[in-house]
């Protein structure tokens, strides 16, 4: 049995971690796990090991109190077949499993209930219930409107649910009235037009969330909390606001079922206020919070954006809140708590709200992953608790500081090894480095900063400015050496940037995207590359064309730091969307920047030529050609390996019979996405 973090009066947080009892359950500390879908069920909505091993790590990483969420109450209330089938007797004995493993580490654990009600993900129950029929507008699918023995059926699966969930040694339920689900629609005047007894007057729309609160309240032990996510604002033209969403909360405390509020905000009509990406301010929902702790009575958990420990810590010494509630960042660190209360604060690795990994991948039904933390999801398998020193400490070489570098340097250092890593610029971080400079995309930079103090603290040996030769890399006689050289634009310009060849990315292109070294004019002065651009080279004149082939931040983001100095862009692409594959929060957020800023986007485009002064496009759809007057062209297409130090080290260990052996990681094998490298060199480095 693992030992638990003790709670501490001496802890520069004392607040963050005093103990608070909520009815039955004492709480160690005031750090919240919060629930949210993380399609680690299997496809039958029976809990799975993965999901037992996945909250354990927040347990054994100290937090308080873990809120197992993506509960259905009963099949119609599905949102995806990847959510617990709460109601199913079948569930009990994982769920089982998953409470006492909880328990084991000292935390207290409590399961969130839902009804998915009109909302749904990719793959939905055969019909949607609503209190009116109705779509939910963000959706294309319509609904049923609950007659009386759905609504019977409703408060049924609660209760059905609830039952299990004691069964299975749960300290406590939370019911959603939040973003998704059936509870909150019934609340909603917007969605709730019924005329009988469940709409109508505030009262009656109230009805069903409240007979649902009752049957939990009744099926459950007296000691085990009942909670509401209650959402306080939908953030939609047509939605409630704060003061309708704190009259639910007040209705809601005064029957006397309800032991604490968890807040929240935003429906799936606004789900980048649900779940918001990282151009949402921390801690953005104060006062939503405060409003809440004002009226109420009840412990209150805040949320919103809340990753940094000084805020927390003030939020709750200020009375805004009696607990805090972290999904993402301990998604990112399950170590958090334990790292804060043992004087380890600037250990850290901070959520960066990419929602890459987490939004992005459970929105599809996939499992949760994290770019911060490539163990999310994957314990089983990856788990930093599972790390094991070598039983023969080897020498180990990295070249290229960049993130897959610094993290096969930092889990090899933690596994004994004894690394030398070296960088050809003078600083680490390479393309996440850049890209932080992103409007929008400060904590990008988070990354680079967790890993980098890392190795430093591990006492790698580390060479900044140093570009070296694979002579000059054998010559240090390692055991092992990994190339992690990165990758470069794949144009004609990239000699611009030190490459070591002045033709790179000649590889004829079979996807038939828009541009690459056979467009005429792509070698011109006026054409750069999204790393001279962000690297701060000074542009000609005031319009700029950028032309989106990869439809990911690296054109967006470019675009907007483009727009931040001045100048007018365009962005083209032949896809139907500019930025076709962001993840849906960040998307939406940056086609709603877009309509302020000196940005136009001309999709279904594609870029023909370039000459000076002027740049043909042709209409994807009819190809129709015209010409648009820039004073300078940012194409953005895929990147080629930066790997001929690579093929000389493996042309010299072979030619030499040496037992060197040689990997590469990252950008240098293939150009991808930070969560991918960061996963492929955890794996190595493990191998190791």
């Amino acid at each position: 049995m693992a030992t638990p973090p003790a709670t501490s009066d001496s802890t520069e947080f004392p607040h963050l971690f005093s103990p608070l009892r909520v009815r039955g359950v004492e709480l160690r500390n005031r750090l919240v796990f919060q629930p949210h879908f993380n399609a680690l069920a299997d496809v039958h909505g029976l809990p799975t090991p993965d999901l037992t091993a996945y909250l354990e790590e927040r347990a054994w990483g100290g937090a308080g109190l873990i809120v197992d969420g993506s509960m259905a109450t009963m099949y119609e209330g599905q949102m995806s077949r990847k959510y617990v089938a709460a109601w199913d007797e079948r569930s009990v004995e994982q769920n089982r499993r998953t409470t006492d493993a909880v328990h084991a580490h000292g935390a207290s654990i409590f399961a969130q209930l839902n009804h998915g009600g009109h909302t749904s993900l990719e793959t939905p129950p055969p019909v949607l219930w609503a209190p009116t029929q109705m779509p939910e507008p963000s959706s294309t699918h319509t609904t049923k409107a609950m007659d009386a023995t759905d609504l019977r059926r409703a408060v049924e699966g609660f209760a059905a649910s609830a039952r299990n969930l004691a069964t299975a040694g749960y300290d406590g339920v939370e019911l959603k009235i939040a973003h998704d689900g059936l509870l909150r629609s019934f609340a909603s005047p917007f969605f709730n037009r019924r005329k009988d007894a469940y709409g109508g007057s505030f009262e009656n729309r109230m009805r069903l969330p409240l007979e649902c609160v009752a049957a939990v309240r009744e099926n459950v032990p007296d000691e085990m909390a009942v909670g509401i996510r209650i959402c306080l604002h939908e953030y939609t033209p047509f939605g409630y606001e704060l003061d309708y969403g704190l009259r639910m909360a007040e209705h809601l405390e005064a029957s006397g079922l309800v032991d604490y509020f968890n807040c929240d905000a935003g429906s799936f009509s606004s789900f980048w206020m649900e779940i918001p990406p990282a151009a949402v301010a921390q801690g953005f929902f104060r006062p939503l919070n405060q409003a809440l702790k004002a009226q109420s009575d009840l412990p209150i958990v805040a949320f919103g954006r809340i990753k940094d420990a000084g805020l927390a810590e003030h939020m709750l010494a200020s009375a805004e809140a009696d607990l805090i509630g972290m999904a993402r960042q301990l998604i990112a660190d399950p170590e958090t708590p334990r790292k804060l209360l043992e004087g380890r604060a600037n250990e850290v690795r901070a959520c960066i709200a990419c929602n890459d990994g987490c939004l992005h991948a459970v929105a599809q039904e996939k499992p949760i992953r994290c770019v911060q933390n490539p163990a999310a999801g994957q314990e089983l398998l990856y788990s930093e608790r599972l790390l094991v020193r070598a039983s023969e400490p080897r020498s180990v070489v990295v070249v290229g500081g960049g993130p897959a570098g610094l993290k096969v340097a930092e889990i090899a250092a933690r596994r004994g090894h004894r690394v030398s890593l070296f960088e050809r610029e003078t600083h680490l971080g390479g393309q996440v480095k850049l890209g932080s400079r992103q409007p929008h995309h400060e904590e990008f930079a988070e990354v680079v900063h967790y890993l980098e103090a890392a190795v430093r603290r591990l006492g790698v040996e580390i060479w900044t400015g140093a570009e070296v030769d694979a002579e000059g890399v054998l010559d240090l006689e390692p055991d092992v050496v990994i190339v992690a050289t990165g990758s470069q634009p794949n144009l004609p310009t990239a000699h611009r940037q030190g490459a070591t060849d002045p033709d790179a990315g000649t590889i004829a292109r079979e996807r038939g995207l828009t541009i690459g070294p056979e467009t005429p004019g792509l070698e011109l002065p006026c054409v750069y590359s999204t790393d001279e651009v962000l690297a701060g080279a000074t542009l000609p004149g005031t319009d700029v064309l950028v032309v989106d082939d990869q439809g990911h931040w690296e054109a967006a983001g470019t675009a907007e730091f483009l727009a931040a100095a001045g100048h007018r862009v365009t962005i083209v692409t032949t896809r139907s969307t500019v930025a076709s594959e962001l993840e849906g929060t960040n998307l939406a957020m940056f086609l709603q920047r877009v309509g302020k800023a000196q940005i136009t986007l001309r999709p279904l485009t594609a870029l023909r030529a370039v000459e000076p002064g002027r740049a043909l496009l042709v209409d994807a759809v009819t190809g129709e050609e015209s010409w648009l007057v820039v004073d300078a062209v940012v194409p953005v297409s895929w990147r080629r390996s930066r790997d001929d130090l690579y093929y000389r080290l493996h042309e010299l260990v072979l030619e030499s019979g040496s037992t060197i052996q040689l990997e590469r990681v990252g950008d240098a094998a293939a150009a991808r996405m930070v969560q991918t490298v960061l996963l492929e060199a955890h794996q190595i480095a493990t191998a190791l």
